[in-house]
């Protein structure tokens, strides 16, 4: 019968991961390159968001030119496709945001607000997608504004920053600039044209497409910031703040 005993790791021979002889090993999962997580990000977002267009305007859904990004998430089939994989999305865009702030706290000013701002605007994208326009568009509308408005600020942050950080190359650190203005410039210019939706309608889808398209940018630019850092290295996830742990033993 197996169960989970208390040991006092001050009083015990055993060298933890439930090794008693042996060197400790980190689990897999601490091994892998920080930069999977990025590409995992940046992968399923895009191809939830591509996928879900080409059916809207297949099926004859939308128009191919051009839908706002969460018209090709209303009707079905396409709408199951993205709300699995945005929902998805978010929690990667969260689990980044962190990564980015352990390899950063200790140099970066406002690194707090850097963590607040990536996982608040991990909420608003999961908000936005768990409840479609049609469904409550009050919601959706304010999960798209909490995403946008709150991934920009981390953006800028981080790339203002960057400039004075000797792990940055300068192929990154433009591509943070370019990506983060761009996306600036997107922004209002949706704003200023949402007072009159009916007759901005297109300009206003593009601003949305363009401002996504330089998010997915500016995250793939940490796959060269991260090179081969392992998440054990970036996070200490191998490290156990304490003397106590709990160790699965078989018992007879």
């Amino acid at each position: 019968m197996k169960k989970f005993v208390y040991v006092d790791l001050e009083n015990s021979h055993d060298h933890g991961w439930g090794e008693t002889d042996s060197e400790p090993k980190p689990p897999v999962v601490a091994t892998m390159s920080a930069k999977v997580i990025t590409y995992a990000t940046v992968g399923l977002n895009t191809t939830t968001i591509i996928v879900s267009y080409i059916l809207a305007v297949a099926l004859g859904h939308e128009k191919a030119w051009l839908p706002m990004i969460s018209d090709c998430a209303v009707t079905a089939p396409e709408k199951y496709i993205f709300r699995y994989g945005m929902l998805v999305s978010a929690a990667l865009l969260g689990a980044n945001a962190l990564i980015v702030h352990s390899a950063t706290k200790s140099s970066y000013s406002g690194a707090k607000v850097t963590l607040v701002t990536g996982l608040t605007a991990s909420f608003g994208l999961g908000l936005l997608t768990a409840v479609n326009e049609q469904e409550d568009n009050p919601i959706h509308s304010t999960g798209a504004v909490v995403f946008f408005l709150c991934y920009e600020i981390f953006m800028m942050i981080i790339s203002a920053n960057a400039a004075a950080d000797e792990r940055v190359s300068r192929l990154s650190l433009n591509v943070k600039r370019v990506a983060a203005l761009t996306s600036l410039i997107a922004l209002v210019s949706l704003a200023g044209m949402a007072t009159n939706w009916s007759r901005f309608k297109t300009p206003i889808a593009i601003c949305e497409w363009t401002s996504t398209l330089m998010i997915q940018i500016f995250n793939l630019s940490f796959v060269k910031d991260l090179g081969t850092t392992t998440l054990q290295e970036i996070a200490g996830i191998i490290q156990v703040p304490t003397l106590v742990r709990y160790k699965l033993q078989e018992l007879m």
